[in-house]
């Protein structure tokens, strides 16, 4: 038998046996339906009316022979993921242990980042992974988690640091509100009592949030699928497999490494 790794498998299926559910086949309207599908392909540079199949795969042109077994066996293993239900993310998560945040800086941006996953009711839900698992099986390659870390800096307003105060109002109800207000007193030329400075980031953490969540949800995609089909296949043994949920951190720690090795 092949020993073949979990994303080996999936990749070996999505791309080369799973394409053949659905095609065309060999006859000669098979032969005229893939001319066709060329004519339209040159005319029009893309083509059109070509549905997926049920494993979310584009049909081939032409091909002669059924889709491997196990490829069917994998190909409903990932499709089986839709069911599972929704997943959830565990409280306190934090997808940037590499880097300090004294302030609560990036810890506001995962809230934001969770808040934004959690608003979307296909972003935490089995046919999502499903879509994660089918679509990095042919791309061969996982979530992109890397992520730059970003910079701490003071609020400005015009190039000069800003002042902020906190205020009260009423609003239309008439309800007492407090919010945010200038801090600067443009008449003295100075901060208004209890003002205060503010600090950003010096960009978003958001989109790399949801990219390493995307990550962790096909790393664990990845085992649920291994522990279904290991011992299933007629010609793949598969390798043993660990979910890697943090490659960021080991990854951090080498660049320390390295630094350290350059700084001595």
């Amino acid at each position: 038998m092949k020993k073949l790794g979990i994303e080996e498998l999936l990749t070996w299926a999505f791309t080369q046996e799973l394409c053949k559910v659905g095609a065309t086949g060999a006859s000669p309207a098979g032969c005229s339906d893939a001319w066709s599908l060329m004519v339209e392909m040159a005319s029009l540079g893309t083509l059109i009316d070509r549905s997926p199949n049920s494993y979310g795969v584009i049909p081939d042109f032409i091909v002669t022979d059924d889709p491997h077994p196990d490829a069917l066996l994998v190909g409903d293993a990932v499709k089986s993921l839709a069911r599972r239900g929704g997943f959830e993310i565990a409280e306190g998560w934090n997808p940037f242990p590499e880097w300090s945040d004294e302030l609560g800086l990036i810890a506001a941006d995962v809230a934001a980042a969770i808040r934004q996953a959690l608003s979307r009711r296909d972003a935490m839900n089995g046919r999502h992974v499903v879509s994660l698992v089918a679509t990095h099986a042919i791309l061969k390659a996982g979530p992109d988690w890397h992520a730059d870390e970003p910079q701490v800096r003071m609020v400005m307003h015009r190039g000069k640091p800003a002042w902020f105060v906190q205020a009260k109002a009423k609003d239309s109800f008439g309800k007492m509100r407090c919010f945010e207000a200038d801090g600067y007193d443009q008449r003295k030329k100075r901060p208004m009592k209890g003002a205060y400075r503010k600090y950003e980031l010096s960009h978003s953490l958001v989109s790399s949030a949801l990219s390493r969540l995307d990550w962790q949800l096909w790393q664990d995609a990845l085992l649920v699928l291994y522990t279904e089909l290991k011992g299933r296949l007629s010609v793949v043994d598969l390798l043993p497999f660990v979910p890697n949920r943090q490659p960021w951190v080991r990854n951090a720690r080498a660049a320390s490494s390295l630094q350290q090795i350059e700084n001595a």
